[in-house]
């Protein structure tokens, strides 16, 4: 789905499949102006492709907006799986915008390819916000981090004392995780915890990290991450009680469950 100006672009197809987009509706500014995308599919690239043209035959100057980076995923070349996210990302800057804003990209890989962007660190901002709301009562609450990667990278963002950080052993013919430990020790039982991490899919990782978490006497367990794609709800993460909730943004999700609370970019 692509918006201009917080307008939602409507687009129509011809027969053979080809797309139509009216232009007559497309509320222009002097500056400032938005295309937002809020990506669903490869075709919403080719229509951003479409708009980026007729906005520059206009001579009209135009920021990009990604809630979600598509294909950020795709961040290395590993055997024979092409890197997509470096051919968009040269795709991105060809278009030529003003300025280009991702919010909390899946590694560095995404910022360093892609010219005059912005990076927007949600699942900090939802993170610190949680924690105001759970640190007002009597209990500890404490960080999760479920892999290095995420411990290297929040550990900077988000200052915090009660730590603990997960090891994970991950079966890459199956894709499965064969382990996963926690490393560090609470103070006492019935503590809180909040698990805090970029992206959601399935949350197998987020499953096996609470069940330690509820082994070592957790209460509440809540996850953040700012991309929650609709695959959750295939997943055991919202089954139970392992889970008190999850915060997220609407970059990916597109479902409502009463244990997810979403905030709109």
């Amino acid at each position: 789905m692509i918006c201009f100006n917080g307008e939602r672009i409507e687009v129509k197809k011809f027969p053979n499949g080809e797309a139509l987009i009216h232009s007559e509706n497309l509320k222009l500014r002097n500056d400032n102006n938005e295309i937002k995308v809020n990506f669903e599919n490869d075709e919403d690239i080719t229509h951003l492709i479409f708009l980026k043209g007729h906005l520059d035959e206009l001579k009209i100057k135009c920021n990009l907006v990604l809630p979600y980076m598509p294909y950020s995923r795709m961040d290395r070349t590993e055997g024979i799986m092409i890197f997509t996210l470096k051919h968009l990302c040269r795709l991105i800057n060809s278009l030529n915008f003003e300025s280009v804003t991702i919010y909390e990209p899946h590694s560095d890989v995404s910022t360093a390819l892609l010219d005059r962007v912005k990076v927007i660190n949600m699942s900090k901002t939802l993170t610190e916000e949680l924690l105001k709301e759970l640190n007002s009562g009597k209990d500890t609450v404490y960080l999760v981090y479920p892999d290095a990667g995420a411990a290297k990278r929040y550990g900077k963002e988000i200052k915090y004392a009660k730590i603990l950080t997960a090891n994970k052993e991950r079966d890459f013919k199956t894709g499965f995780i064969k382990k996963l430990q926690i490393n560090g020790e609470v103070e006492s039982k019935n503590f809180k915890a909040i698990i805090v991490d970029d992206l959601c899919s399935k949350g197998g990782t987020f499953v096996l990290t609470a069940s330690k978490l509820k082994e070592m006497g957790a209460g509440e367990i809540y996850l953040v991450v700012t991309h929650c794609e609709n695959t959750v709800f295939e997943g055991d993460l919202l089954k139970g009680d392992l889970i008190t909730g999850i915060y997220t943004t609407n970059s990916i999700l597109s479902k409502d469950h009463e244990k997810i609370r979403v905030y709109k970019i």
